[in-house]
């Protein structure tokens, strides 16, 4: 018996190897009998319904999500979904043509709901609540200290970063950051320095940040000894979701970079980021939010720091990890 068999194949590709992950056949068209040969123009309607989830023998037991359409071509690591068709002629063994077509397959992941006072802030169009209101809106960081001098005086800074809760953030949408600066030292100039806009880089993403209201409430503005900013990392529409799956996996990690503002020496490597945080990058925000920014009115975005966006590729045990810090 011959017919006309199609084929939704998906792969993960690295180097020379394939590994198959994905592999459903349908037949289009069968021929039985004698005679029953085509002639003309004739037209097969047919669908593929793609699982959910998917078991990989070679790397266990377990079944894994679908992973998305995904490419480093720098690396050689793809994922790929194609969609076969092949036609052979009656009587003869071999492959007569084949039909290929490369499709795109994304994932559905959404955001998990926010705290109802942040959730309030957005509908209402006033700024965010902090911590120290809204406690369950923020998860605040351990708080560390940096040493160096500025200017020739020794200094020691303590510093705690809050990043917006839940830790999952969608792409295309702001995430809300603040962070304090915390000295023992009487000289406020000298902290003003630190807690400029442009001395804070919050990894290699679009991180910007602004002073809070001189009238700010928090009574924390009112020492001497301690400086807040706000601000936002924008999630660049251009990246992929997190996703986990064998050989090939996409992070996202949140670094605060070393402190930079003239006159400041870091005492300690300024190779290494001072905080890491894992955070999860999902698709699109979950049904009934009102995401936006918190900039102030007016602000520019032009002040910002701005860091190009760096990829690294790592490689864990047999797995090809990508850890991108956003």
């Amino acid at each position: 018996m011959h017919g006309l068999p199609g084929q939704v194949i998906g792969g993960t590709i690295h180097g020379q190897g394939e590994l198959i992950f994905l592999k459903e056949t349908q037949i289009l068209w069968t021929c039985e009998g004698k005679g029953s040969k085509l002639v003309g123009k004739h037209v097969w309607p047919f669908a593929f319904i793609l699982p959910k989830q998917v078991e990989v023998k070679s790397c266990g037991t377990g079944k894994y999500d679908l992973p998305p359409s995904f490419a480093k071509y720098s690396s050689g690591l793809r994922v790929d979904y194609r969609l076969l068709v092949e036609i052979k002629r009656g009587g003869f063994p071999k492959i007569d043509k084949t039909l290929l077509t490369l499709f795109g397959y994304e994932i559905n992941s959404v955001s998990e709901p926010l705290s109802e006072l942040r959730q309030l802030a957005y509908t209402e169009e006033i700024p965010l609540f902090g911590p120290e209101v809204d406690p369950y809106g923020w998860k605040v960081l351990p708080a560390f200290v940096v040493k160096g001098t500025l200017s020739g005086k020794a200094l020691q800074v303590e510093i705690t970063l809050a990043i917006s809760n839940p830790t999952t953030y969608a792409i295309g949408y702001p995430i809300p950051l603040r962070i304090t600066l915390k000295t023992r030292s009487k000289d406020a100039l000298v902290l003003e320095e630190l807690a400029k806009p442009t001395a804070i880089g919050l990894d290699e993403g679009f991180a910007f940040w602004w002073s809070t209201p001189q009238d700010d409430p928090d009574p924390n503005q009112v020492a001497n000894n301690t400086r807040e900013l706000h601000g936002e990392l924008d999630v660049p529409r251009t990246i992929k979701p997190t996703f986990l799956f064998p050989r090939c996996s996409v992070r996202y990690t949140l670094q605060l970079l070393p402190l930079t503002a003239p006159g400041w020496i870091n005492a300690s490597d300024t190779q290494y980021p001072l905080l890491s945080e894992r955070v999860t990058i999902v698709s699109r925000q979950g049904p009934g939010m009102n995401v936006r920014s918190d900039a102030p009115p007016g602000y520019d975005r032009s002040q910002a720091v701005n860091y190009l966006q760096s990829v690294d590729l790592l490689e864990n045990e047999n797995q090809i990890v990508v850890s991108r810090r956003i």
